[in-house]
């Protein structure tokens, strides 16, 4: 066995023993699982048979009714109206997609592995949304999520982890998140959140997102995805135009750090050519690109014969392969429709899309609200944090543009964080205000008692 594994096996102890006093540091054991599953790494082949994201899931599941018991009939706090309502779609998605799964799915065995993913990603969001109440709560969610994506990048950049295929980083990654353009999904969607630490954290949180920003940014770069270039771009302009004034100035500072590590970062033009074939003309733009283009005409036929969806797989293993062949005379036992928004109106209908859309979007609304609401007004660190998630929800979706990526679990992490971040400060913004209004007879008794 070795070191790292060790170090492995007893964080996850020790997280799991932290559950027990705080339920949030259940995520932590769920992240700890996902970005470093044993089974990805050279270190955990002794133990990669266990089904490790399984016993993180548990765990997050048992703290999760441990704290609602421990809270028993006591009420919620006050809470933002979008918070209910971004619930009732979560909900609303999974009902759709059983429909769709149980009704419309030509093939339900090669729907089952999609819609049960799909069911596991919606309980992961009221998880994580159950376990984050307080704003220490939303801190150990967040530094889970960078650290972890942190830990990819530390392997790549430090010790060569993965292969170069072309100008590509393929061979390592986590659940989900293997393959190159969903490795760079998953990085620029948690990249924009180590800015917040960076810009408003503890000092030892801004000297821990020094080096991890930069392995983010570089697994990115060698991933070599248009669909994650485009993203960071439209990470910067989301920051510029919708920051709120009062942290507008601390963030282009961070843009221009990042553009400045970007530079130094790009060691290979042949990332930039690949790039800039996204603009060109028909006859200059390459294959790949081209076939992404024929792809998804083929997906928007298919939805066009089957607006109710197909199931999981629907386009990739069932219909697409028959669009493909009669569109571009190519045969294929399976292929994805490169977009993920084509792909989820293919799966699970155009409802499914529409659910899909008002579930990104709700939280998208929520964060931009938050930003400037003011139950934030003079907390800097509650206003970067919305305006970090506002980003990377962006940098997600845009990236999907290029892969079927709109049902990756990182993007209901995104809507989670939302819901928590808006809940989290109006909440404490409600407390800090009945405290304020006490009789100070009440206020006084509870600082000698040490409750304040």
């Amino acid at each position: 066995m070795s070191l790292t594994l060790l170090v492995w096996c007893a964080l996850l102890a020790t997280l799991v023993v932290l559950t027990l006093r705080r339920p949030a540091w259940g995520v932590a054991v769920y992240m700890l699982t996902f970005f470093a599953l044993p089974a990805f790494w050279w270190w955990g082949r002794p133990i990669a048979h266990y089904r490790w994201s399984l016993i993180g899931g548990a765990v997050l599941l048992s703290a999760a009714i441990l704290a609602k018991l421990a809270r028993g009939a006591e009420r919620d706090d006050p809470q933002p109206v979008e918070v209910s309502r971004l619930r009732w779609l979560a909900i609303l998605i999974l009902v759709n997609a059983t429909a769709v799964h149980v009704l419309l799915a030509p093939n339900p065995a090669i729907s089952e592995g999609p819609y049960w993913l799909l069911a596991k990603f919606v309980l992961l969001f009221f998880l994580i949304v159950t376990v984050t109440r307080t704003r220490d709560d939303l801190r150990i969610v967040l530094l889970s999520i960078v650290l972890g994506a942190g830990y990819i990048g530390y392997e790549c950049t430090i010790n060569d982890r993965g292969r170069l295929r072309g100008t590509r980083l393929e061979g390592v990654g986590a659940p989900g998140a293997s393959e190159a353009n969903f490795l760079a999904s998953l990085m620029v969607t948690v990249l924009p959140v180590s800015g917040a630490f960076f810009l408003a954290g503890r000092p030892w949180e801004k000297l821990l997102m020094l080096p991890v920003a930069p392995f983010m940014l570089n697994v990115v770069l060698l991933c070599n995805s248009r669909g994650a270039f485009l993203a960071l771009l439209a990470t910067g302009a989301a920051l510029l135009l919708f920051a709120p004034r009062d942290v507008r100035k601390r963030i282009m500072k961070l843009l221009a750090l990042g553009a400045v590590a970007a530079w130094f970062l790009l060691g290979d033009p042949r990332i930039v050519d690949r790039f800039l074939t996204t603009f060109s003309s028909k006859e200059e733009r390459d294959s790949s690109a081209q076939s992404r283009l024929d792809y998804w005409v083929c997906g928007l036929r298919m939805i066009a014969d089957h607006p109710l969806g197909a199931g999981g797989h629907g386009f990739k293993r069932v219909y697409g392969p028959n669009y493909i062949a009669e569109d571009l005379q190519v045969v294929f036992d399976g292929r994805a429709v490169h977009n993920g928004f084509i792909n989820e109106a293919c799966e699970w209908g155009i409802q499914g899309f529409v659910l899909r859309m008002a579930f990104m979007g709700g939280g998208l609304l929520l964060l931009w609200r938050s930003a400037r609401s003011p139950d934030t007004a003079g907390d800097p660190f509650a206003r970067i944090v919305a305006m970090s998630v506002f980003a990377g929800t962006v940098a997600f979706l845009v990236s999907c543009l290029f892969i079927d990526g709109l049902d990756a679990e990182w993007g209901y992490w995104m809507v989670a964080l939302a819901v928590a971040q808006a809940r989290v400060f109006s909440v404490s913004t409600v407390k800090s205000r009945q405290v304020a209004h006490a009789k100070p007879v009440l206020l006084w008794r509870s600082t000698a008692s040490g409750l304040t």
